[in-house]
Order: C-alpha cells, then sequence, then structure tokens
C-alpha cells in the first residue's frame, strides 16, 4: 500500500478527496477497469459519500479533531482480478 498524499482540513470543513487508480489502471495491455472499490476511514473522522468513477475514488470527509490525523485507505478490484490499495492521511488543524 502507498500513501499517496497528506491533506490539511479544519474540523468544520466537508471536503472531498480524490484517490487516482487511473494511471496505474493505464499501465496495462489491454488497461483493466476498476469495478468495485471499499473506502475505510480512521475512527474520529467521519466519512459520508463515495463513489467510483473512471478508476478514481471519491470520498467525502467531515469532522475530526484539532491536531490529529486520519488514515483514508481506499482499494479497488479490477476487472482483470488485479486488487489496489493506497492511502491519504488528513491532518485536521484549526486555523
Amino acid at each position: 500500500m502507498a500513501k499517496l498524499a497528506t491533506f490539511i482540513k479544519q474540523p468544520s470543513e466537508v471536503q472531498d478527496y480524490d484517490i487516482k487508480f487511473d494511471t496505474w489502471l493505464a499501465a496495462f495491455s489491454p488497461p483493466d477497469t476498476a469495478t468495485s472499490m471499499t473506502v475505510t476511514v480512521d475512527t474520529g473522522i467521519t466519512m459520508g459519500t463515495t463513489s467510483l468513477t473512471a478508476g478514481i475514488v471519491k470520498v467525502w470527509l467531515s469532522g475530526g479533531t484539532h491536531g490529529t490525523s486520519y488514515k483514508v485507505t481506499a482499494s479497488i478490484t479490477t476487472a482483470g482480478g488485479r486488487v489496489k490499495e493506497d492511502e491519504v492521511v488528513i491532518k485536521v488543524r484549526e486555523t
């Protein structure tokens, strides 16, 4: 699993974050497609809607506690039977 990025949000913000698998999917010959996904988040931050479009997982997040970092993990399964998992870290900071 690869840590793709770290994002900063304030506790009161509601934001969407993209976890991109599209380039990885395109690297296969022929290109593979994502058919399903799972998303998990650490306790303490609230996950809203999630979606999978063209190899990009979108997750909406709200809440969190100032000074705390939360891991968001997305996993996709492809038509070719591959499974890929990546994560981002959300740092909550009141500014």
